[in-house]
């Protein structure tokens, strides 16, 4: 790391040098190199938490130390909750997802038929690992988070699954323009409240939070919309969008149902094997 630091404590001196060629302010001139690094820290953080930037102070952090800056979320989630690894770790969402009724949700989002055998969670769990190039217990990790969650919203944990995979190809860091952040995307500037059981928006890139809120997002737009095609519009943020070829809500559906057909494959194998 040392040498890093003296290139741009060098790089530094030479924009000092500069600086002090220039009609400034005596007390300008005489600052040293690190209160002009401090300055420039200052002035870029400022800039990056502007409400134009669709940034904030974490992610003023991930840009400048990713890695670090997501082992130190992990390890404030840990002291927090205790250990992420175990389902009691997070606070359920059932209950506010109790709020909004079942019966109001289309048919088709509640197909759970799939993702009930060990072998069957197995290769959707290899195929998504394949996919998306994640490792395979990331991908069985994903897999597992999304059964619990459904079952805690009572949705299809496949159709879970094919949203993170549409939405973020299974990047846990990701966001974009807007903002949406996490496997799921949540706007959390609009979604800031739902995050204060799981210590606050920072929890946006920490998976078993991010699935858990999208999930209550995503059953309350298939609620209001009617149907699950309109529902996902809505999540999407674009209800009068289109859904034909290559739109979101096809793309959505075709993930699910390629998952769909790889533990169909999976079960009719297993079946086939067990009445030979």
């Amino acid at each position: 790391m040392r040498k890093p630091v003296q290139n741009a404590a060098s790089q530094f001196n030479t924009l000092k040098l500069q600086l002090a060629r220039l009609d400034l302010p005596p007390f300008l001139r005489s600052l040293s190199t690190n209160a002009w690094m401090v300055l420039v820290f200052l002035a870029i953080s400022v800039w990056l938490t502007g409400p134009r930037t669709n940034a904030g102070a974490f992610e003023f952090a991930r840009i400048l130390v990713p890695s670090e800056a997501r082992q130190l979320l992990l390890e404030h989630v840990q002291l927090e909750f205790g250990n992420t690894e175990s389902p009691a770790a997070f606070p359920s969402i059932a209950p506010a997802a109790a709020a909004i009724p079942s019966s109001k949700i289309d048919l088709a989002a509640l197909d759970a038929q799939f993702l009930k055998s060990d072998k069957e969670r197995n290769a959707v769990a290899n195929h998504l690992a394949a996919k998306y190039r994640i490792s395979t217990a990331e991908s069985q990790r994903y897999v597992s988070h999304a059964i619990e969650v459904a079952n805690e919203v009572n949705l299809d944990p496949v159709l879970l699954l094919a949203i993170m995979a549409t939405e973020s190809s299974f990047n846990p860091n990701a966001q974009s323009r807007a903002g949406a952040q996490g496997l799921m995307q949540v706007l959390t500037r609009v979604h800031t409240e739902k995050f204060e059981p799981y210590g606050g928006v920072v929890a946006a890139f920490v998976p078993e939070a991010n699935i858990r809120v999208g999930a209550l997002i995503l059953k309350a737009c298939i609620a209001k919309a009617g149907s699950l095609e309109a529902g996902l519009r809505s999540y999407l943020g674009a209800p009068n969008a289109s859904s034909g070829p290559n739109s979101y809500t096809y793309k959505v559906i075709a993930e699910r149902e390629e998952l769909n057909e790889v533990a169909r494959n999976r079960s009719a194998r297993t079946s086939g094997q067990s009445n030979a």
